[in-house]
């Protein structure tokens, strides 16, 4: 009787066992089933967030002969008579760019010029007429580019870090297949910085033709303005910091409304008095002055230097006819005040050439190729002809001499021959007159070879 009613106890109570124990621990089971399923999507959302790689970059090499010599202050008629070949490693260069987390991504660019860096003499023939040795860099290692962006949609971005200035033609098109010249334009070099690249933040919205570009960087140093280079000695690049208490702001308006050109117009504005080395472009304090501003650096405030750089940019592409023209103008204010600190700035900055820079300075140039199918339908040729007009003197500062030396005219005619827009060699002449005829006429054969990765 009692095994009996077991035996039934047991028949009923084994589904209901059953039952709770589904209803309890299944669910538990289920929810861990859940999150670990959870965790693998998260495991393998973090591993598809992790940097994605690009690695791309240029590298040239460049002959240079010269039927003049380096001293355009050697006799009245300029530079003498001389016979030169340099060979020159130009350039290498190295850039990554990658996929973060939340849609940001990063692009750096890292540049070796010259077959790197050390110690090199050079004789310097600009300071007050005088030869003089000077132990400089023989070589550059620079990040021309290092910067965080974000994208919001298809139309906006933001970047923060080290980027091209929004000005002129070769901030932002300086790679060896984006000019046809065996060299780049030495006339815009002659008027802002090479490649130039600044730190700050920039802002840009795209349309379907046009793009509004937005950039607050740093300003450059007015220590090293001269005579020969107008601001570009201004790029701050001689010491580990770059000074940013005086900013400088840029707008760029780029459209391609007109098919196959592209155009673009821009303005710069940036103070340089408190980028200097030392804080020496102060005004001076009237009598009187109050005695508690006496532990300041500039009692009195400093001297305003600002400079504004305006540059319209063209570039074109339709079939075989490929054209690019850029002009680039310059003024500075009290650059008189620059000019009397500079001259007696310390033998210990290297690198300045302590001559006069003038209130005003241009550069315009273009350029005009036409390319031919090669020895393979990837390859062309393409014979260019090249005209430069600079004047770093356009208007002189009080107490500064205007020289015929410093407004220059440059003829180049060569051709290009592309391997598969991979390989580029480039062979071109340069004729450079200046606007006495009484200088000598300078004359230059220049080789150069490329390649991009």
């Amino acid at each position: 009787m009692i095994f009996g009613l077991h035996s039934n106890l047991k028949f009923w109570l084994a589904p209901l066992c059953g039952s709770i124990l589904l209803s309890t621990v299944l669910p538990g089971l289920a929810q861990a089933s859940e999150e670990e399923e959870e965790k693998e999507k998260i495991e393998k959302a973090e591993k598809v967030q992790k940097p994605n790689f690009e690695f791309s970059g240029y590298g040239e090499l460049v002959m240079t002969y010269f039927d003049f010599g380096p001293n355009q202050k050697a006799s009245p008629k300029g530079s003498k008579r001389d016979q030169r070949l340099l060979l020159d490693t130009r350039r290498f260069s190295l850039e990554v760019e990658g996929e973060l987390a939340r849609g940001f991504t990063f692009e750096a660019e890292l540049e070796v010029e010259h077959g790197g860096t050390g110690s090199a003499v050079e004789l310097e023939y600009e300071e007050a007429g005088e030869y003089e040795n000077e132990t400089e860099k023989g070589g550059e290692i620079v990040f021309e580019k290092l910067f965080l962006q974000k994208k919001f949609g298809e139309q906006q971005r933001l970047r923060i870090g080290r980027f091209p200035v929004a000005l002129g033609m070769l901030p932002g098109s300086h790679e060896p297949l984006d000019y046809l010249g065996a060299v780049r334009a030495e006339s815009e070099s002659h008027i802002i910085p090479d490649a130039w690249s600044e730190m700050g933040v920039e802002y840009r919205i795209s349309t379907d033709h046009n793009n509004y570009t937005v950039q607050s960087i740093n300003g450059l140093d007015s220590s090293g303005f001269s005579t020969q280079n107008f601001v570009v000695g201004g790029y701050q690049t001689r010491f580990d910091e770059v000074k940013g208490t005086d900013p400088a702001f840029v707008a760029r308006w780029s459209t391609s409304l007109i098919p196959g050109l592209d155009t673009a117009f821009a303005v710069y504005y940036g103070d340089s008095s408190r980028n200097r080395p030392q804080s020496d472009l102060t005004k001076k304090c009237s009598a009187g002055a109050n005695s508690n501003t006496a532990n300041s650096v500039a009692p009195c405030g400093y001297v305003k230097t600002p400079l504004t750089l305006l540059s319209w940019t063209a570039k074109g592409d339709w079939d075989h006819l490929i054209a690019q023209a850029s002009y680039v103008a310059g003024h500075i204010r009290n650059a008189k005040d620059i000019n009397d600190r500079n001259s007696t700035l310390s033998t210990k900055y290297v690198g300045i050439l302590r001559s006069p820079v003038a209130e005003r300075a241009y550069s315009a140039w273009a350029e005009v190729g036409y390319s031919f199918e090669g020895l393979d339908e990837k390859d062309k040729v393409i014979p260019f002809v090249r005209y430069e007009d600079y004047d770093t003197i356009a208007k002189e500062a009080p107490g500064q001499i205007d020289q015929d030396r410093w407004s220059r005219r440059v003829w180049s005619l060569g051709a290009d021959y592309l391997f598969a827009k991979s390989v580029a060699f480039k062979l071109d002449t340069a004729r450079r007159s200046f606007a006495s005829k009484d200088l000598r006429v300078e004359n230059e054969v220049r080789f150069n070879t490329s390649f991009l990765f």
